[in-house]
């Protein structure tokens, strides 16, 4: 049992530590919502940083757990984590203030009140090998035990920043390439809608009631109407792409306009313009120049730079493409860059690419021809 739950507890924690470092800015915007909540917004400078940090040790503790490498340091540290992410998830679960705990980003997406049940399962799991712990016994020595950990602490820590300075080797977000945007904005025929119930507060002698439709006491006058709500018991299909609005700087909608273009574009992404790579756009510049003048390839921007600054650094940065309006969750959603680039024709992604390692032109144009 006690192998079994070292396994188990072992593969998951690495699981779940790679699928976070394979995109660790999308955790670093689920801490930064969890610092929100708890009035710790002074912390989000560090998110990034921290999240490249915790799907690390995800990985190392797993790593030492599997080949029983310091038990004792390991499960303190297993238990230590399991008690905060119990809390955490059931803290989320009983307030509904974060909606996703980010547990296994946006590979696999879990509900508070599941993730809640994850871990209670796992406290479990964890406690059994706390209790255990100078039972473990080491699958090799000490040297070759120390060389798994530091190559385990290495190769993950690169693995974390290489997908933050670049994008995620595997891309589980609803813009990656190949995807039909207009097609995921769309609710499917027969698809199950959001159920609503009507709630009606009533109060008599000092009481408050809560009443339906059905059964509220409409012909009994000593009841005194409170309120009424709505309340969703029920949700229904929700389209992977359900935020997306472009606008110009006088609030007119583009949405439309930019993904029912029929042919290529390429679309500049700087969701925070003044921070963003300011070096990257003189290569950007040019190669939005070039694709126009040779391949009538039109560019725009996209960022959620307020208007009057977006005027001013687009002068600074002599930007041969007008920017457009869209909300910043959304644009990090669409690329993890500051700024990235993506490729559409007809509202599919065709390629995106990171500030970091844009394409040269002639490796552009072969893209089109594909």
């Amino acid at each position: 049992m006690l192998k079994i739950s070292r396994y188990l507890v072992g593969i998951l924690f690495i699981i779940s530590g790679l699928i976070k470092a394979n995109d660790p800015t999308g955790f670093a915007i689920k801490l930064e919502e969890y610092f929100v909540v708890f009035g710790m917004e002074w912390l989000s400078f560090a998110a990034l940083t921290l999240s490249v940090l915790i799907c690390s040790l995800e990985i190392v503790l797993g790593v030492a757990l599997l080949f029983g490498i310091k038990p004792k340091p390991v499960a303190w540290l297993l238990l230590l984590m399991i008690i905060f992410f119990t809390w955490l998830t059931g803290y989320s679960a009983i307030t509904n203030k974060v909606t996703d705990c980010g547990c296994f980003g946006d590979a696999i997406k879990l509900t508070p009140w599941q993730s809640f049940t994850k871990d209670v399962i796992l406290m479990v799991f964890i406690t059994y090998i706390f209790v255990r712990r100078s039972e473990i016994q080491a699958s090799f020595g000490k040297k070759t035990s120390a060389a798994i950990l530091t190559l385990a602490s290495v190769l993950s820590i690169f693995f974390g920043v290489y997908c933050v300075a670049f994008l995620p080797v595997v891309d589980f977000l609803p813009y990656k390439i190949g995807n039909n945007i207009p097609e995921l904005m769309q609710v499917p025929e027969g698809a199950p809608r959001d159920s609503f119930e009507t709630r009606m507060y009533y109060e008599k002698d000092g009481k408050t009631e809560v009443f339906t439709m059905q059964n509220y006491p409409w012909q009994d006058s000593t009841w005194r109407w409170v309120k009424t709500e709505s309340v969703l018991i029920r949700e229904g299909y929700k389209p992977k792409v359900k935020d997306l609005h472009i606008s110009d700087a006088e609030g007119n909608e583009y949405t439309e306009d930019v993904l029912a273009y029929p042919d290529y574009q390429l679309i500049v992404i700087a969701y925070d313009l003044p921070h963003s790579n300011r070096s990257a756009f003189k290569k950007i510049n040019e190669l939005s120049a070039q694709l126009q003048k040779n391949n009538k390839v039109r560019t725009l921007g996209l960022t959620a730079t307020n208007a009057e600054q977006v005027q001013a650094l687009a002068r600074e940065l002599n930007t041969p493409f007008t920017f457009y309006f869209c909300d910043a969750t959304t644009l990090k959603t669409m690329v993890r860059a500051n700024p990235g680039v993506i490729l559409m024709r007809g509202g599919v992604v065709v390629n995106k690419w990171h500030s970091n390692a844009l394409p040269a032109y002639d490796e552009f144009v072969s893209e089109l021809k594909n």
